[in-house]
């Protein structure tokens, strides 16, 4: 019998050869789709569980309450939490403090130095996470403060073939090279691992990289407190010792006042919870894994839809099969065994198709999400597909199955068998169903990309083409006073400017802490004020010509002059927004209300421009020559950024390749220690928002496919609609009915169908784009024109689908039409 099945399967599947490609080609579609997209999200959702230890591995975070009832959360947390933690919690097996700073590295003096991500860490970090050494003693990792483990990626970029083991690493640490020996070499970190590294070296230079200040503060934070709890310890338990603790380490005073809290975040958290401040981690906010996961199970299930419209639409040209069969006696249950049979052989066929699509679509994919994912092929994969083809086979059969086997023999055989009724309408219902959730994708993607369209061409606040950005090659040291870093940097741009001068193109160059598009922020700075409340604020360290560089406009009082030698001791320069907070009236000649703060006053006040991206709104900024100032009277510093002074260079257009030749020709005179490493501030504006970006590509590619899937059922719909009324078709055009008429025939219906799909789109893509959108402090309103666009786009979709056979129709020979009843 179950061959018989086979053999009858195949007959249908090759007899209708354009319905199965139909189904087949829809399904594989659905099934790559799937797929793929299904890999990334199980590869977000798989985030750091890959370590033995990841149901007892905690992040620490640290949060204060201002007087006026503000919270200041930091997962960056001061050094002397981690020592303090260790004596305080008897619970904690393992600890250390992750300290991430950028810097050169290089092995001999003839190699160009290369900027490293470096990462300071303990002996307990390869206890608590489980990377693999995979050359030299796991036992003696970091022998001595000079010891450094790399990364394989590293050592392939340092020694090629050479073994690296005791081999030398020159690491720039403040003023000079310093000498790290190598002891191991690590595998690179997993692509679903939140921690990134390839250079580590012992927290025994943590002391050199922060100061001694750095070491004891509570309120100066850099790096990242993890920790593992013994089995079976309930973080939450620990909610009382922490806050003993605190209370001993900052005394009951300073205590109260501050309401400084600790607590800790699972690791597997961290990745996909942007609740949290990301710190060294890598975060992603997860409603784009939400998105992506329901367009991944839509596009399947429409494809599932499409499969059950057009078997069921079929359904007559099978239905003296089924009577014939129901008569010489077939039950219900073995007609119902045959179509899922039919449906399960579709599926596996459309599963080997769709594999052979994601296999082929798989670099693309990567590009897109820059992932570097794999298909593997091992029983667990294997056994899985075989489910999906299942549970697809069960999904798209189970309707025409019960349909096709319950037809009633006696009506089959006298032709009095109707498909309207409840089947007709649940055939509506399926297609409005797959238009529905196409036109929610396609007012997705139009949301998106005008969104996308409004960050890259909103006005900043300050000039984005045309300016170059270069890193001065100067790094924060505690050795090093940060003015005197600042003054370093600005005697190498007198000799840059002096140099330069020949070149036309160049206009100005300014020197500056940070520049606007550095993502992880620029200083954040806490003080007391004169009614001892804390208040904050963004700062930058910059010359006199930082604003004209950037063109951002002052809008009251006048720039830094390098003309007025006070300027460099006591001015300061603040935004719109800080004068605001401040309430200052007439902000011109005012000063900060903190008693600690040496003379200073207020010179100027900017124009709000993004010195963060527009997922933030713009806070208040403070810009000052002299670092003295702000630093005099703070009492919080929150660094998200390494502090390496860098060059702004406004140039005029021209030959940009010869230019920039000529800039590096320059400094590898002026600067042959440093690297010429230049970025473009447009070029950079553009990859802050690369995660939008994919997304959109992302969700353009499943509405696309969306639209396609729905298109391959409304074609297979109105081919069978056309063949059922192929008589109708015929008397109206013996009567005289036009061209047209018989288009809007055809039309009609589908036309009702995919206006009755918007009407129920529009609310819920409404919804889902408005949660979208919060993400951003700036962006659009979702007006009735977007709306309408995509319902125009789905409707002229379907027309344009259901039009061929309509078209086809009409130039039917209506004798041969007539005659074929």
């Amino acid at each position: 019998m179950i061959r018989n099945y086979i053999k009858i399967a195949f007959r249908n599947l090759f007899k209708n050869k354009v319905y199965s490609s139909i189904n087949i080609f829809g399904l594989a579609i659905g099934i790559a789709c799937c797929l793929l997209i299904g890999m990334y999200v199980i590869n977000e959702w798989s985030y750091d569980t890959f370590h033995s230890k990841s149901d007892r591995i905690y992040r620490a975070w640290v949060n204060e309450t201002t007087p006026d009832g503000r919270e200041i959360m930091n997962t960056a947390t001061p050094v002397i939490l981690g020592p303090t933690l260790k004596s305080n919690i008897p619970e904690i097996e393992h600890l250390t403090y992750l300290y991430q700073f950028s810097n050169l590295a290089k092995t001999s003096e003839e190699q160009d130095p290369l900027t490293e991500q470096v990462l300071a860490v303990n002996d307990d970090f390869f206890k608590i996470f489980d990377f693999k050494v995979i050359n030299g003693n796991r036992e003696a990792l970091f022998s001595s403060p000079s010891s450094v483990v790399i990364s394989k990626e590293a050592a392939e970029r340092y020694f090629g073939n050479v073994d690296p083991i005791q081999q030398v690493l020159s690491i720039r640490t403040g003023d000079e090279y310093r000498d790290f020996t190598v002891t191991s070499v690590i595998e690179n970190p997993p692509s679903n691992s939140s921690i990134r590294y390839s250079v580590l070296i012992p927290t025994q230079n943590l002391e050199d990289l922060v100061g001694q200040q750095g070491m004891e503060s509570w309120f100066n934070i850099f790096g990242s407190t993890y920790l593992t709890l013994s089995e079976g310890t309930d973080p939450k338990q620990l909610d009382a010792k922490f806050a003993s603790m605190m209370e001993g380490a900052l005394g009951p005073e300073l205590y109260e006042e501050t309401n400084y809290t600790v607590g800790l975040q699972p690791l597997t958290d961290i990745h996909l919870n942007t609740e949290l401040p990301a710190g060294i981690a890598v975060v992603t906010d997860p409603a784009y894994t939400y998105i992506l996961a329901a367009i991944a199970m839509l596009v399947l299930l429409i494809a599932c839809v499409n499969f059950m419209t057009l078997s069921i639409s079929r359904s007559t040209s099978r239905a003296k099969e089924v009577g014939i069969r129901k008569t010489i006696g077939a039950v219900r249950q073995h007609l119902m065994y045959q179509f899922w049979g039919e449906s399960f052989l579709m599926s596996l066929l459309a599963m080997g198709v769709g594999i052979t699509f994601a296999e082929v679509l798989l670099p693309f994919f990567n590009d897109l999400s820059q992932t570097t994912l794999q298909l593997s092929y091992n029983l667990e994969t294997v056994g899985s597909l075989l489910l999906l083809s299942l549970f697809i086979s069960l999904i798209a059969g189970i309707y025409p199955a019960l349909i096709l086997s319950g037809f009633r023999p006696v009506e089959v055989l006298k032709g009095r068998l109707n498909l309207s009724g409840d089947k007709g309408r649940f055939q509506q219902f399926m297609v409005v169903f797959q238009f529905s959730f196409s036109i929610v994708l396609v007012i997705g993607t139009i949301t998106i990309y005008k969104q996308l369209q409004y960050v890259q061409n909103k006005n900043l606040g300050y000039q984005e083409d045309q300016v170059l950005q270069l890193e001065s090659g100067f790094t924060n040291s505690p050795q090093v006073p940060i003015n005197q870093i600042l003054e370093r940097a600005s005697s190498r741009k007198q000799i840059l400017e002096t140099e330069l001068s020949s070149l036309p193109d160049v206009q100005v160059i300014s020197t500056s802490s940070f520049t606007p598009v550095q993502t992880a922020g620029w200083f954040r700075m806490g003080f007391y004020n004169d009614q001892e409340q804390s208040t904050d604020f963004h700062a930058n360290f910059v010359d006199a010509d930082f604003i004209p560089a950037l063109g951002i406009k002052l809008i009251a009082g006048r720039n830094f002059s390098e003309n007025n030698p006070s300027d460099s001791r006591r001015a300061i320069i603040v935004n719109k927004a800080a004068v605001d907070y401040f309430g200052w009236e007439n902000p011109i000649g005012q000063r900060l209300s903190g008693k600690d703060f040496i003379d200073h006053e207020i010179i100027g006040v900017v124009e709000d421009f993004h010195y963060e991206s527009l997922h933030t709104p713009i806070e208040p900024l403070i810009l000052a020559q002299n670092p003295e100032i702000l630093l005099s009277g703070i009492s919080n510093l929150n660094i998200r950024n390494s502090f390496d002074p860098r060059y702004t260079l406004k140039f005029s257009s021209g030959n940009l390749e010869g230019m920039v030749s000529s800039i590096q020709e320059v400094w590898q005179q002026v600067a042959p220690e440093a690297p010429f490493n230049y970025t473009f501030i447009d070029e950079v504006l553009d990859t802050q928002y690369r995660r939008e970006q994919r997304l959109s590509r992302i969700v353009t590619t499943g509405a696309t496919l969306a639209i396609i899937i729905a298109c391959l059922g409304l074609f297979g719909l109105a081919s069978l609609m056309v063949v059922r009324r192929t008589k109708e078709i015929g008397v109206r055009k013996v009567l005289g009915a036009s061209a047209s008429s018989i288009v809007l025939l055809v039309n009609k219906e589908f036309t009702q169908l995919v206006a009755i799909a918007f009407i129920i789109a529009a609310p819920i893509a409404w919804y889902a784009m408005s949660q979208w959108l919060q993400d951003f402090a700036y962006r659009i309103d979702l007006g009735i024109g977007l709306f309408a666009l995509a319902g125009l786009a789905a409707l002229a979709v379907a027309w344009l689908t259901v039009s061929y056979q309509s078209v086809k129709a009409i130039f039917v020979n209506p004798v041969e039409s007539l005659r074929s009843e």
